[in-house]
């Protein structure tokens, strides 16, 4: 999608963002919405917005923010989900139970659908630290820091679209839009 901002690609009655948010909102509690160092934009809507401390560290950086975002709130834990993960199901975080996990459909792991403990905080902070300084993009990577605190992948095998499906191409956001509309 080129540098296209994902959460404000129209689909269905709104945008990614609030395909995501719809079906989000009945399950948790207050929502962040972690944004590039470089975006200034609220969306138009009515979020806490958390900016990556680590500029190119990727997603990590926002899981990060994430954590700190949670630890100020007094909250276990945070749930995180790609903007562009448009079906994801209603009962995702009854299901992911117990931090740290995460969602797999179809024998494919979605390391950035998960539960995170706050307590991961600071072992994430020196890993994305040390990360960043040695330019060793290996550290950078979701699945990396995952297995490091022995995050437990969880089923979502229902009938259906994939529930973790995620707007990378054009084709894919015909594909969502298709989806929505049926």
């Amino acid at each position: 999608m080129g540098y296209r901002n994902k959460a404000l690609i129209p689909a269905g009655k709104g945008a990614l963002l609030d395909q995501l948010l719809d079906r989000l909102r009945p399950q948790i509690g207050p929502v962040a919405l972690s944004i590039r160092r470089d975006c200034e934009t609220a969306y138009g809507r009515d979020l806490t917005q958390l900016q990556d401390r680590h500029t190119g560290a990727g997603p990590l950086s926002g899981v990060l923010a994430a954590l700190e975002w949670a630890q100020d709130l007094g909250e276990t834990a945070v749930l995180t989900v790609p903007v562009d993960t448009a079906f994801v199901p209603n009962d995702l975080v009854r299901r992911l139970k117990a931090p740290p996990s995460c969602a797999m459909s179809r024998g494919r792991l979605h390391p950035l659908v998960a539960l995170w403990p706050v307590s991961s905080l600071p072992l994430l902070d020196e890993y994305l630290s040390a990360g960043v300084a040695s330019g060793d993009h290996r550290q950078l990577a979701v699945w990396s820091f995952a297995r490091r605190i022995d995050m437990t992948p969880i089923a979502f095998d229902d009938e259906g679209p994939d529930p973790f499906f995620n707007v990378n191409t054009p084709d894919d956001l015909l594909a969502l839009t298709t989806l929505i509309e049926a």
